[in-house]
């Protein structure tokens, strides 16, 4: 921790003054003064099994997706299929656009080729 010397811009300041600071401001109740805390937020890190198992299907899926979209052709095809299911997913839920329906699918395909024991 490393203190920061009061002046007319920092007395304002307290939280983190935008959104990537690795810190934030605050004041000390019993001095008055302004003070600057680096915090590292690792808190998700730290999941249970069951979260890195989900966290893991939610990244194999937005992987495909981009390869997905970024293909004329195999989005055309699901598309299509997209079409003929009636907008039902694999997981047996509707959804309203296409991607929606291609993400929740890949999710539901990673789940099952991959079961959380």
């Amino acid at each position: 921790m490393s203190q920061v010397f009061p002046s007319a811009s920092i007395d304002e300041i307290h939280g983190k003054p935008y959104g990537r600071c690795r810190g934030y401001f605050y004041q000390s109740k019993r001095t008055g003064k302004t003070f600057y805390r680096e915090r590292v937020e690792d808190y998700q890190q730290h999941q249970s099994p069951r979260q890195k198992w989900n966290s893991a299907a939610f990244k194999a899926a937005n992987t495909q997706l981009k390869q997905i979209l970024n293909n004329p052709e195999a989005k055309a095809r699901l598309l299509r299929d997209y079409e003929s299911a009636g907008h039902i997913a694999s997981n047996g839920k509707s959804y309203s656009t296409l991607r929606a329906w291609i993400f929740n699918s890949l999710i539901y395909d990673y789940k099952q080729a991959h079961p959380f024991e």
